[in-house]
């Protein structure tokens, strides 16, 4: 299952277009079953013309991109420069249509996409389960509300991607979905084949004091925690932590939701990571990033460069003989990732190619989608990967 990822960084879109298509070319020739684009810095103007190029010159069988504020191509992070990268494979032999891309609109709500995406499910065949990718524009698309519907409609299709992160405004940034380039909405690349696509969520932070039950909220409002106010447990946790954790949670502070309550103990994987907004000593209530079901299982957490350094080891190791099989990846990472968090350039990247030998391609993120526990979530600070390895079996010479 061969794939193979262009890089340029030349300023000029036409030999940009030139250098990333003839990569493809020349490493799996034309037709291709599956093709990304990630454009980046001035190519953002220029991504309508470099996606009508590839689709002339390569004629992928599914073809999606979108705009970021930096991009990925094997071990390295272009950050906030001018780069286009395309990424191309095939998805195996196996007969019919290996891969669709499906233009959402998500407008008045994501359940009006749903003829679209069926008509795809039935339409790829594959030899295992469906997965989709993802590329979604933050103003205009509600991914979020996307996530959980399609948990409910279709819990057996993995999704893993990110939010376009190319432009700070409404109608900056660009959408491929084959031959069609748009200003709003979303791309969802539908996969097939023989392919066989792991999805690895790293969310780089580690959980301190103990885990409590809500006992008492209101939306995002926490107001009780384990039958107390959560600034007390704060307060108390805080207390007994040494000073390099009381350092984390001073520049700021998450907390984890246990997303399956089955478990009896809880470790880094267990929790839907979410920022902590805000708290108010005088009535001893949190807020949070995200709803605060009463009954839920929930435990602070920080994140620091070293921690997101341990919880992408992890990931890779803990799927060690998918990650080593692997011959293509796609890397969606946050863009306050990168030098923002790491002291060295190229952290995430690096760290995959190097343990997977991968043909890796994949952009910064304002918002980054990927599983954790039974469904897929809108994530932030997180690095969220697909690894696509071939279930086929070798030929056999008798």
């Amino acid at each position: 299952m061969p794939f193979t990822v262009g890089l340029s960084q030349h300023a000029d879109p036409g030999m940009a277009t030139g250098e990333i298509v003839g990569r493809v070319l020349e490493s799996l020739g034309a037709q291709p079953d599956v093709a990304l684009l990630f454009t980046s810095g001035d190519h953002l103007a220029h991504t309508d013309e470099i996606a009508a190029a590839v689709v002339e010159l390569l004629n992928p069988g599914a073809f999606v991109g979108t705009t970021a504020s930096s991009v990925a191509a094997g071990e390295r992070e272009i950050e906030e420069e001018t780069a286009a990268v395309l990424w191309a494979g095939s998805l195996g032999s196996i007969e019919g249509p290996r891969a669709r891309a499906v233009r959402l609109d998500g407008v008045p709500g994501p359940a009006d996409d749903d003829d679209a995406l069926a008509a795809a499910f039935e339409e790829v065949q594959a030899s295992g389960e469906l997965s989709m990718i993802l590329l979604a524009d933050p103003y205009s698309y509600p991914a979020d509300a996307a996530l959980a519907h399609w948990a409910e409609r279709w819990p057996q299709v993995g999704v893993l991607g990110g939010l376009s992160s190319g432009a700070p405004m409404p109608g900056g940034n660009r959408i491929v979905v084959d031959g069609g380039v748009h200003r709003s909405g979303a791309a969802a690349l539908v996969l097939g084949g023989s392919a066989s696509v792991t999805h690895l969520v790293s969310q780089g932070c580690r959980p301190i004091g103990q885990p409590y039950i809500i006992t008492e909220a209101e939306g995002n409002v926490v107001r009780s925690l384990g039958g107390m106010p959560p600034f007390e447990r704060l307060e108390q946790m805080f207390s007994q932590l040494d000073p390099a954790d009381q350092q984390l949670v001073q520049r700021g502070l998450h907390v984890g939701r246990v997303t399956d309550e089955r478990k009896i103990e809880f470790e880094r994987g267990d929790f839907l990571i979410r920022g902590v907004l805000g708290a108010d000593r005088e009535s001893g209530a949190i807020a949070i990033g995200d709803e605060a079901p009463v009954g839920a299982t929930v435990q602070f957490h920080v994140r620091d460069a070293l921690t997101a350094h341990e919880d992408l080891t992890a990931a890779l190791r803990n799927r060690a003989p998918e990650a080593m099989s692997a011959s293509g990846a796609l890397l969606f990472t946050c863009n306050g990732r990168g030098t923002h968090l790491f002291e060295t350039p190229h952290h995430d990247a690096h760290m995959i190619v190097e343990r997977t030998s991968t043909e890796l391609a994949g952009m910064f993120c304002a918002g980054e989608i990927g599983p954790v526990g039974n469904r897929s979530y809108l994530h932030g600070f997180t690095a969220s990967m697909a690894l696509f390895t071939d279930n086929e079996e070798p030929d056999s010479d008798v």
